[in-house]
């Protein structure tokens, strides 16, 4: 009798087992960001969605001892989900408003900031993705990057991790991982060739937002990964 009660309460917890025991890339939908040109304007297309983007970075770096690296995006999202307009993300350093607790490393005192609107009318939503503080003259490793996003009512984190490929020490920033209350529900990998994007499914209420988070990781010129850093 104990041994039909244990066996029974071992197949309830494995058919309550959560969706982490599965590898995230493996219960989300792959998306390969593709780049083009259209109408004068840089287009990007991953999946059903799509858009355009226009972006410049720079980058001074002087024996590693003195550097200034500088960003800017302009990013336009479209496809399933979006029939009430445009949703435009501008990309820029700036201060921090959120705050990172959960973040355990030194970070610098500038983030990478996105401003978000709809149809051109400002909405309840920001981006911000938080630079580790530089380690001088023998830094080595990998360059960690942690962040937050706020879309209407929703709150998701993510952070540097490797999702493809053998992990060597390049101090290149690999892709990202994005949570959900504790949760792996998308990622971005930046790849060899192309970027791709993970993300839950259509019905999934972490979609637009995950796929904001991804895009924008995703075109977003991190100076970790520029020549000559």
């Amino acid at each position: 009798m104990m041994t039909l009660m244990m066996l029974a309460v071992t197949l309830a917890a494995t058919q309550e087992a959560p969706q982490d025991v599965v590898p995230m890339i493996e219960r989300t939908q792959s998306h390969e960001i593709r780049y083009g040109r259209s109408d004068g304007s840089n287009t990007w297309a991953a999946g059903p969605y799509s858009g355009t983007w226009s972006g410049r970075a720079s980058s001074m770096n002087v024996m590693n001892m003195r550097r200034r690296n500088t960003t800017r995006t302009q990013l336009t999202v479209n496809g399933p989900g979006f029939e009430d307009g445009t949703v435009s993300l501008s990309c820029a350093g700036g201060e921090f408003e959120f705050e990172l607790f959960w973040i355990t490393w030194e970070r610098a005192r500038l983030s990478y900031v996105c401003e978000i609107s709809r149809n051109g009318e400002p909405i309840d939503s920001r981006f911000e993705l938080a630079f580790q503080r530089g380690r001088g003259l023998l830094r080595a490793g990998r360059n960690e990057r942690a962040g937050q996003m706020v879309h209407e009512g929703q709150t998701v984190q993510f952070e540097t991790q490797r999702l493809s490929g053998i992990a060597f020490p390049s101090g290149k920033v690999p892709g990202y991982v994005v949570r959900a209350d504790g949760r792996e529900i998308a990622g971005m990998d930046y790849g060899v060739i192309r970027s791709t994007l993970y993300l839950p499914d259509d019905d999934d209420p972490h979609r637009e937002i995950a796929l904001l988070t991804t895009i924008a990781l995703a075109t977003f010129f991190d100076p970790a990964n520029m020549p000559g850093n």
